[in-house]
C-alpha cells in the first residue's frame, strides 16, 4: 500500500521523505555503476591481444598484467605536488613517467583509469591542466625505489600556452628520475602536425618514448548497443591498421635507431571488457617495465642433458 506523505503526521512525514530520498539515492549510484562498466555480451569474441601492435617487445604475460593490476590498485594514489616550472619541481628517488598529448584527448581520464581512482582533474574545456602534476602509486615515501611517479602534462594545441610547452620541454631533457614519456592519439583522428612536431623533439633529444591510442572505444563500438561479431572483427582490423600506419609514421625505417619503444597500445577510460578497462592493464604493465618494476616469471630452464661425442656413439646396422 502506498503512503501518502502529506497526510501523515509532520515528523512521520520528515521520515518518509528521508527513506524515499534514501532509496533514490541509492537507486541513483547503482545505475551510475552499472553505466560506468558497461559490459559487452559474453558471446562476443573480444582478444584483448588486438588492442596491441608489437614490433620490437614482447607482448605481456597474464601474470605480468596481473602483478601490474595488483601494483596499482592495492592502495590508494598519492598526490604529491604540482608545478608550474621545471625548477620548482620536487626532488625525489622515485622513477616517474609522464603522459602528454593534444588538449582533449582524453590524456587526464585514461590517468583517472590508471591510477584506479578519480584523483587527476577532468574537463570538456581544452586547457584544463596548466601545470605538471605529480601522483605517486605503489609504495610509501619510506619506498622512493619501488614505487612509480605518474605526471600528468598541460595539453597542447587548442587551449595550449607555448610556455607550458618550453617547461614540459625542459622537464623532459633534464630530469633524470624521467623514464619514458607516454604519448596519446585519439584514435579517431591519428596523427596530427602537432603530434608530429612533439615527435620530432623526442627524437632530437633521444627521449624514450611510447605512442598509445585514445577513445578506442569511439572505434571498436558504436553507441551502447554491441556491435554484430562480424562488425567487431572488421573494426579491429581496421584498429590494426591504424597501428600499423602509426608505426610507419614513428619508425618508417626499421634499420634507424628511434628512442620510439617498438609497441602501440589501444586504451579506453570509458569502455569495458571482463571487468577491464580496455587497454588499462597493459599500459600499467608498460609503466612499470620503463621504471625497472616490472614483474619477470622465472623461465624454466631445460634439464641438462650428457653430450656424447660422435666417435663414441654406438654403431648401428643399416642393412
Amino acid at each position: 500500500m502506498m503512503l501518502n506523505p502529506l497526510k501523515l503526521h509532520p515528523s512521520l512525514r520528515i521520515q518518509c521523505f528521508q527513506i524515499y530520498s534514501t532509496k533514490c539515492f541509492s537507486r541513483g549510484l547503482a545505475t551510475t555503476s552499472e553505466a560506468s562498466q558497461l559490459q559487452y555480451a559474453s558471446d562476443l569474441r573480444f582478444p584483448t591481444s588486438s588492442l596491441s601492435c608489437h614490433w620490437d617487445t614482447v607482448a605481456p604475460e597474464p601474470s605480468q598484467l596481473r602483478h601490474a593490476s595488483i601494483f596499482f590498485e592495492k592502495q590508494p594514489p598519492a598526490f604529491l605536488w604540482s608545478a608550474p616550472k621545471f625548477k620548482t619541481m620536487d626532488f625525489g628517488n622515485s622513477p616517474e613517467v609522464c603522459f602528454l598529448g593534444r588538449s582533449n584527448v582524453g590524456k587526464s581520464s585514461i590517468l583517472n583509469g590508471l591510477l584506479g581512482r578519480k584523483i587527476v582533474h577532468t574537463s570538456s574545456k581544452p586547457g584544463r591542466t596548466k601545470m605538471m602534476n605529480a601522483f605517486a602509486v605503489g609504495g610509501s615515501e619510506d619506498n622512493g625505489k619501488n614505487r612509480l611517479v605518474v605526471l600528468d602534462m598541460p595539453g597542447y594545441g587548442k587551449g595550449g600556452r607555448a610556455e607550458w610547452g618550453t617547461q614540459v620541454l625542459k622537464y623532459l631533457g633534464k630530469r633524470k628520475q624521467m623514464k619514458r614519456a607516454f604519448l596519446l592519439i585519439d584514435a579517431e583522428h591519428g596523427i596530427k602536425k602537432s603530434d608530429m612536431h612533439l615527435l620530432g623533439l623526442f627524437k632530437e633529444q633521444s627521449i624514450p618514448y611510447q605512442i598509445l591510442l585514445s577513445k578506442v572505444d569511439k572505434v571498436l563500438f558504436d553507441g551502447k548497443r554491441n556491435p554484430s561479431q562480424g562488425a567487431l572483427d572488421f573494426r579491429i582490423a581496421e584498429l590494426q591498421k591504424t597501428m600499423e600506419s602509426v608505426l610507419e609514421m614513428v619508425q618508417p625505417n626499421p634499420e634507424d635507431s628511434t628512442c620510439a619503444i617498438g609497441e602501440v597500445i589501444s586504451c579506453s577510460s570509458e569502455k569495458w571488457i571482463d571487468g577491464k578497462r580496455l587497454g588499462v592493464d597493459f599500459i600499467r604493465f608498460a609503466m612499470l617495465k620503463a621504471a625497472g618494476l616490472e614483474h619477470r616469471p622465472v623461465k624454466k630452464m631445460a634439464k641438462v642433458m650428457d653430450v656424447i661425442p660422435f666417435d663414441q656413439l654406438p654403431e648401428f646396422d643399416m642393412n
